[in-house]
């Protein structure tokens, strides 16, 4: 085999598996923000797990995505609202949904990300 072919085959293989990867990452903002949906309704005035609907707006308007960079492939978590940090850091933490979310997929996600490079 010559040393073009081989480059371009490992070229391939890394381009399939930074594609696996980010697929990986968007199926994972996908499971936590339809976890977090479930424990956190957003219509007013209804009690959720993390903190007590108001308005709703906080609930209605978090959002997950992925991302690929040049350097890193990720899925994360936001508040779409200002008072998202205080809802996330106040009264010790009381109120915070996006670190135990995180908390709950990230061993799974680490998991399959180790499948994806084992896997040939």
């Amino acid at each position: 085999m010559d040393v073009i072919r081989l480059k371009g085959n490992i070229k391939n293989i890394y381009s399939r598996k930074e594609i696996a990867l980010y697929g990986l990452a968007l199926q994972y903002a996908a499971m936590a923000i339809r976890y977090f949906r479930e424990l956190q309704p957003h219509t007013p005035n209804t009690p959720g797990v993390f903190w007590h609907n108001r308005t709703g707006t906080a609930a209605a308007r978090m959002f997950t995505d992925a991302e690929i960079t040049r350097s890193f492939i990720s899925w994360y978590m936001s508040h779409g609202v200002q008072y998202g940090t205080y809802l996330e850091l106040a009264n010790d933490r009381r109120h915070e949904a996006i670190r135990p979310i995180i908390r709950r997929y990230i061993s799974r996600f680490m998991r399959d990300v180790k499948r994806v490079y084992r896997d040939n």
